[in-house]
């Protein structure tokens, strides 16, 4: 089983543009919670930036909070740029 949802907070990179985040939860049955992998999607709001942040087990991510992460994503370049693939952008289709 798998699940999609879209974060609804507004956020914003330290230069005032806007960006989105989505979820995609997968459940493999006879896992514990902390064992599932999960993904984080992201997009800026001129949809030329489209990258994923993944882990294949949700007790593997070292940021202490979902601001942490987001704050990461949006305002490190570097590690943005070493989550940016073609892949991700197909998920955003429609949304």
């Amino acid at each position: 089983m798998e699940t999609w949802s879209s974060h609804t907070k507004k956020f914003h990179d330290r230069n005032g543009s806007r960006w989105y985040f989505m979820f995609h939860h997968q459940y493999i049955e006879d896992r514990a919670p902390d064992e599932q992998p999960y993904a984080l999607y992201f997009r800026n709001d001129e949809r030329t930036v489209f990258g994923v942040l993944r882990f294949e087990r949700s007790k593997d991510n070292p940021y202490p909070s979902f601001a942490a992460v987001t704050r990461k994503i949006m305002d490190d370049d570097a590690f943005r740029e070493s989550l940016i693939g073609e892949g991700s952008k197909k998920v955003w289709k429609g949304r």
